[in-house]
């Protein structure tokens, strides 16, 4: 990433700057089923590792109906986790204990005092993201909303990344720059593959480093949303 002058950074919702208590909720569900569980740790690398297969061979999946996918989606997970459970059974279960999206989002460590700290140095900040109606609703209950001058949620504007025409209507509601513009998300094949279609330049958060998109080469990683305002500093 070679770009100077940015001043407008754009965002991911899901594992960006909001996270699930997942794995917690998991090792709920799953205590009455077997003998012994898996560690805290190895759950969030399942979750991980089965994230980021989806991301890259079954793009737009994550984002559909969970009808469709929660089954298949954790024969991943016991998979890894070398456990052999009654995924319909499960997933039934798994669908009645996630609740309301509204309780069910926390903000990610560190993602408020860094937007804060981006703000604070005069950076416009937007959100563009594949959500349904709930987008709103949380960042407002999350008190993360009026850090943004614009956003856009998909299920609002009818078109998703990683389709061009979703930056587009960003940057033209926005009067912003593509290439004074930077977009942070966690899925590299929405997140920097869309964003690229504008000629806007991305950062992707992997919380593993590499590991779950060793495919990846030439693009920009950090570990956690608090390395985003020393890179953005070189970049002003």
């Amino acid at each position: 990433m070679t770009k100077k002058g940015i001043n407008y950074i754009w965002f991911d919702l899901g594992y960006t700057l909001l996270y699930l208590k997942r794995e917690d909720l998991f090792l709920k569900v799953i205590a009455p089923k077997v003998e012994s569980l898996p560690s805290w740790e190895t759950v969030t690398l399942a979750f991980h590792l089965a994230d980021k297969l989806f991301m890259r061979e079954y793009p737009g999946v994550l984002g559909s109906d969970k009808d469709t996918y929660i089954p298949w989606y954790f024969g991943f997970i016991f998979h890894y986790l070398k456990m052999k459970v009654n995924l319909c059974k499960f997933s039934e279960e798994w669908k009645k204990a996630t609740g309301s999206p509204l309780d069910a989002w926390h903000l990610c460590p560190g993602a408020k005092e860094t937007l804060s700290l981006l703000k604070g140095r005069g950076l416009s900040l937007g959100i563009i993201s594949n959500w349904d109606k709930s987008a709103r609703p949380i960042l407002s209950k999350l008190g993360i909303l009026n850090f943004f001058n614009t956003v856009i949620i998909s299920s609002e504007e009818g078109i998703a990344k990683p389709s061009r025409e979703i930056f587009e209507r960003a940057l033209e509601k926005s009067g912003a720059k593509a290439d004074t513009s930077l977009y942070v998300g966690d899925n590299y094949y929405d997140d920097a593959v869309g964003s690229s279609k504008v000629g806007m330049d991305a950062v992707i958060i992997n919380r593993y480093g590499s590991v779950g998109i060793e495919e990846l080469s030439g693009t920009t990683i950090i570990e956690n949303i608090r390395e985003l305002p020393d890179l953005v500093n070189n970049l002003l």
